[in-house]
C-alpha cells in the first residue's frame, strides 16, 4: 500500500474544484441580486424626480411654491429609502458571507478528515524507528487544527460584533429619521 493514493488525491482535487465552482456561483448570484437592487433603487429615485418635476410645473401661486419647497427639502423620505437600500445591501452581503463560510467550513472538515486518514495510513506503514517523526507530524497537524479553530472563532466573533455595530447604527439612523418626522409634520 502506498502512502499517497492517487485516487484520493484526485478526489481531493475534484472536491476543491467543486468548492470553487460553488463559491463562484454564489458570488455571481449575489452580484446579480445587488445589480437588481441598484436598478430598483435607481428606478424609484428617477420616478420620484419626475413626480417632483410634475408637481413643480403645476404650481401657480407663490404660497403653493413655498409649501412645495418646504416639502421637497424634507430628507425623511430620502433617508428612509437610503436606509432601506443599505439594509438590503447589508443583508445580501451577510447572506453571501454566511453561505461561503458554510461551504468553506464543510470543505475544511473534509480536508481535515482526509489528513487524519492519511496520517493513520502513515502511522500504520511507517518503518521501524520512525515513530518520533510520525509523532512530531501528528503534533504539528493537531497544532495547525487548533490554530484554525481559534482563527475561525475569532472571525465569527468579529463578524458578530460588526453585525451588532451595524444594527446599532441602523437603529440610531432610524431614530434620527423618526425624530425628523414630527418636525416635518409641524411645518405643514
Amino acid at each position: 500500500m502506498t502512502l499517497f493514493n492517487p485516487e484520493s488525491l484526485q478526489k481531493a482535487q475534484q472536491a476543491q474544484i467543486e468548492l470553487l465552482q460553488q463559491i463562484s456561483s454564489k458570488i455571481f448570484e449575489s452580484v446579480e441580486q445587488l445589480t437588481q437592487l441598484q436598478l430598483k433603487s435607481l428606478r424609484a429615485a428617477s420616478s420620484d424626480q419626475f413626480d417632483n418635476l410634475r408637481t413643480q410645473l403645476s404650481v401657480t401661486d407663490p404660497q403653493d411654491f413655498a409649501k412645495l419647497q418646504t416639502s421637497l427639502t424634507q430628507p425623511t423620505a430620502q433617508a428612509e429609502r437610503l436606509m432601506e437600500f443599505n439594509r438590503e445591501v447589508y443583508e445580501l452581503i451577510s447572506s453571501t458571507h454566511a453561505d461561503i463560510a458554510k461551504l468553506a467550513e464543510s470543505q475544511a472538515n473534509a480536508t481535515a478528515q482526509q489528513t487524519q486518514d492519511m496520517l493513520e495510513t502513515l502511522t500504520k506503514n511507517a518503518p521501524a524507528g520512525a515513530e518520533p517523526a510520525v509523532a512530531m507530524l501528528k503534533s504539528a497537524l493537531e497544532s495547525a487544527g487548533s490554530t484554525y479553530e481559534s482563527v475561525q472563532k475569532a472571525a465569527k466573533q468579529a463578524s458578530k460584533m460588526a453585525e451588532e455595530g451595524i444594527a446599532a447604527a441602523s437603529k440610531a439612523s432610524q431614530a434620527t429619521v423618526d425624530a425628523a418626522k414630527p418636525k416635518a409634520a409641524a411645518k405643514k
